[in-house]
């Protein structure tokens, strides 16, 4: 087992004082402060081992801003030669079935979100704490990998390889945390080539048995459920860890009776917030039998019901309605003349369309996560062919993600990106010292055969004292 027992205080001993990044130190400290343990990510392992779960579980998360650009190039890094281990064992942990991935995520954005809620900038918000929920691709290009098939894309329009990953957020305006995820799969409609796929491309699949109980297989039980079903799961879990919330905002792909429903069923009180569709679904109002939201519309405009807004530049209205026997509020809404009207829908009946339209636009956050966890913290890059690694791939951008999403609210960061960018760059300074590295390891190695000294002794003497880590790169430098 390894000598070194906490890696984010090794990380941040390698650097001396002046290069230190101060955003880098933080998520160190954050990352320390975790109360995660070997247990719970698989538990001890045998004494013979270089690394624990637990260091393992830290390296990979911090891989990124070391420019390390994946697994394969570990065994090259200076990570590989402070901590040890070959690329294998990073494989492997990310292919536990038996981490409760969901657990950790919650458990650690619990603890940011209490980190958030007590600051004064939260208290005096006039923006409530709202659940965001919504769907992103995650394209793939093995079709070898476990359980993959064709999905729609509603960006491409078309149908890819992936698999689709339905998230949760909860944002309060100026930050937002993943709460929990889920990864899915679409059947298709066409008999023999379910998932869009041959039934030699379905059985050339990547598969292994497990045991039934462990947390894998319970992931993968969710493959095929309805993202409705989900999506009350999720709510349910959030409300059961007493994360705040007043407001769940979800897209016209969710809102339905049987979500208004659940909303107002559930003991927390809390509000639905939703673009609906202007299609066939039937709502009844005071004055008149069940009429879809054209008709309403329509009637809305003969009785000059109509507004114009000035601060949103659109046309808007609102009525009271019924949905399911559930009272609901309806706001129609139309920027430009060629536009189409849209479609708002709450359970909360005492705000206007003002407020409504300022809570829905919180709902923009939650992919402003999609769009930075892909591009910064590549969300949709793991090729691996198990369904546990894609599982811990997600987990860690989520988590990497979310003490990002704290740093950037208590340092004032106006991006993500400018964050990362930010981290990356004064870390990056680590590729710089990896072109010597390999110099300081032979003069490290020749010293202790010198004065028969034990090689590992010495490096972690070098490593936890600043000033002879100076002067061993000094010597290599001039070497």
């Amino acid at each position: 087992m390894s000598k070194i027992t906490k890696i984010p205080s090794e990380i941040r001993n390698f650097f001396t004082g002046k290069r230190i990044n101060p955003a880098f130190s933080k998520f160190m400290t954050l990352l320390e402060g975790m109360r995660i343990s070997d247990k719970d990510l698989g538990g001890k392992k045998r004494e013979n081992c270089q690394l624990t779960n637990l260091q393992l579980f830290q390296i990979i998360l911090i891989l990124p801003f070391m420019a390390v650009p994946g697994f394969s190039h570990y065994a090259e890094s200076s990570i590989s030669k402070l901590f040890g281990g070959k690329k294998d064992i990073l494989y492997s942990f990310m292919a536990k079935d038996n981490i409760d991935w969901r657990s950790i995520i919650q458990r650690i954005v619990c603890h940011l979100i209490k980190a958030v809620t007590i600051r004064k900038d939260f208290q005096k918000s006039h923006l409530p704490a709202v659940l965001i929920v919504d769907d992103s691709d995650l394209p793939k290009t093995g079709l070898r990998m476990e359980s993959i098939g064709m999905i729609f894309s509603h960006v491409f329009q078309r149908c890819i390889l992936g698999y689709k990953l339905l998230a949760m957020c909860w944002s309060d305006g100026r930050s937002q945390f993943v709460v929990d995820f889920s990864i899915h799969g679409e059947k298709g409609k066409t008999d023999g080539k379910e998932q869009g796929l041959t039934a030699r491309q379905r059985e050339r699949r990547y598969n292994r048995k497990r045991d039934s109980d462990c947390q894998t297989e319970k992931r993968k039980e969710e493959y095929f459920v309805s993202k409705l079903e989900r999506l009350k799961s999720m709510v349910k879990d959030a409300i059961r860890h007493h994360i705040p919330f007043d407001y769940l905002l979800v897209d016209s792909w969710f809102v339905c009776t049987d979500l208004v429903d659940f909303v107002y069923r559930s003991h927390k009180k809390f509000h639905l917030l939703g673009m609906a569709k202007m299609g066939n679904t039937k709502y009844r109002t005071k004055s008149t039998d069940e009429l879809t939201a054209k008709a309403i519309l329509n009637g809305l405009k003969k009785s000059k019901s109509v507004k114009y807004s000035r601060r949103y530049r659109c046309h808007h209205s609102t009525v009271d309605v019924t949905i399911g026997g559930r009272k609901v509020r309806l706001f129609f809404c139309r920027r430009g003349k060629n536009e189409k009207w849209r479609l708002l829908l709450t359970t909360d009946l005492s705000i206007d369309f003002m407020r409504a339209y300022e809570i829905y636009a919180m709902r923009w956050s939650i992919e402003v996560f999609f769009s930075d966890a892909k591009r910064l913290l590549d969300l949709a890059g793991c090729s691996a062919r198990d369904f546990s690694s894609q599982i811990a791939h997600v987990s860690m951008v989520v988590i990497r993600y979310n003490i990002l999403a704290l740093i950037k609210r208590s340092d004032d960061y106006e991006s993500i990106g400018g964050l990362f960018a930010d981290i990356y760059e004064g870390v990056h300074e680590l590729t710089v010292v990896e072109k010597i590295w390999s110099i300081i390891i032979d003069v490290i190695a020749i010293v202790a055969e010198i004065f028969t000294i034990d090689e590992n002794e010495l490096m972690e003497q070098i490593i936890r004292d600043n000033r002879r880590l100076k002067a061993m790169q000094l010597i290599a430098q001039t070497a």
